[in-house]
């Protein structure tokens, strides 16, 4: 294998699935970049086998020919190179590459070992061209409250659910609950997939301007263009019964300014240190007190403006609530506009939390506190 190619073609496409590779896989080839000249064409494929993410460039290719290489090592040292034109070569049991007065030699990896599924192409005859705008930035809202790696699978996840012709993205942690409605995606059976796996795929295709379009089978979702591709494998089990959670009634809601109150809360964090609970007291009808004591720290106070909404609400002076800081920061962060509604539906009951587009929801449960 031998071919030519500009650095920056060879930074993007090395860069784009480079990041996927797990260093420490299970089995050593998947440590490896696979890297494919043929024609006109240079393929490079990175995987962690819950997603395969695949970049194709034109290059000038001298010589057809596979090679696997370590990722992180190529990477490193293909974002390094100076501007030019680049020669990779394979020369027998290592890959030369090669820029004006600078070359490095790698050992390589066996490309045989290469998982055979993982190079397979992705089936093109059922795909729908989609619009992901709405959908990349709904996901990146709906994200923040799937768990995070390594904790029960089916909450690492976001749930696609179509009805009403319309397409529900749903996560939780089982702390707090994220949804978000768009216009219905095109394919009734995309299931549960993994967030870490559709955020490397947002940061794969964010930045192209090249229409997408999406396919299905039983066991994954793809999406590709021109010269991107991400096959993502489908999270296996039932995701919890969520729309029950969101409280039936709402006693009353809070209006706060979103500046304010992620001001005083950032503040709040100094003293709270991201885990002990920031604690919400309502002094009067138009005050809210944020309030964080740490027993090893000290504390702080501070009052932010606030009005009250709801049918005869009557004095709620002394009504409090207590919350995971992060956890309140992260879901007021994401929403739409300048203001912020916090609807309660009794003590020790979980908060929705909305913007100025009702089509997004965060759900988050209180901490209790010992009095």
């Amino acid at each position: 294998m031998k071919f030519r190619i500009q650095t920056k073609d060879l930074k993007d496409v090395v860069g784009s699935v480079s990041r996927v590779v797990d260093p420490r896989p299970t089995t050593p080839a998947l440590q490896g970049l696979y890297i494919k000249a043929n024609g006109n064409t240079l393929e490079v494929i990175g995987s962690d086998l819950d997603i395969v993410l695949k970049a194709r460039t034109e290059v000038v290719v001298e010589v057809d020919g596979e090679s696997l290489v370590n990722a992180r090592v190529l990477s490193e040292i293909v974002r390094k190179l100076p501007g030019g034109e680049v020669i990779f070569s394979d020369i027998g049991s290592e890959i030369k590459v090669e820029i004006k007065k600078l070359d490095f030699v790698l050992r390589k990896l066996d490309e045989k070992t290469y998982p055979e599924a993982l190079l397979s192409e992705i089936e093109t005859g059922d795909s729908k061209e989609i619009e992901t705008d709405d959908l990349f930035e709904s996901l990146k809202k709906v994200g923040i409250a799937a768990s995070p790696e390594g904790g029960r699978p089916i909450l690492t996840g976001v749930f696609f659910n179509n009805q009403n012709k319309k397409t529900e993205l749903a996560a939780t942690d089982s702390y707090r609950l994220a949804t978000n409605t768009i216009s219905e995606i095109p394919i009734n059976n995309i299931g549960i997939l993994s967030f870490r796996a559709l955020n490397e795929t947002i940061k794969l295709f964010e930045n192209n301007e090249e229409p997408i379009k999406i396919s299905s089978n039983e066991k994954e979702l793809h999406l590709h263009n021109e010269h991107f591709s991400a096959s993502l494998r489908k999270l296996e089990g039932n995701f919890p019964e969520y729309k029950n959670l969101f409280p039936k009634e709402t006693l009353f809601s809070i209006e706060v300014n979103k500046a304010e109150i992620l001001e005083s809360l950032d503040r709040a964090t100094v003293v709270a240190e991201g885990f002990i609970p920031v604690n919400m007291l309502l002094t009067n009808n138009e005050t809210l007190k944020i309030t964080t004591i740490n027993k090893d720290i000290g504390g702080g106070n501070e009052e932010v403006s606030i009005k009250i909404l709801g049918l005869e609400t009557g004095d709620l002076t002394g009504f409090e609530m207590s919350f995971n800081p992060n956890y309140l920061i992260q879901g007021i962060e994401v929403l739409e506009g300048e203001t912020v509604y916090i609807r309660f539906s009794g003590n020790e009951k979980p908060v929705v939390i909305q913007g100025e587009e009702e089509t997004y929801k965060y759900l988050l449960m209180p901490v209790r506190t010992s009095s």
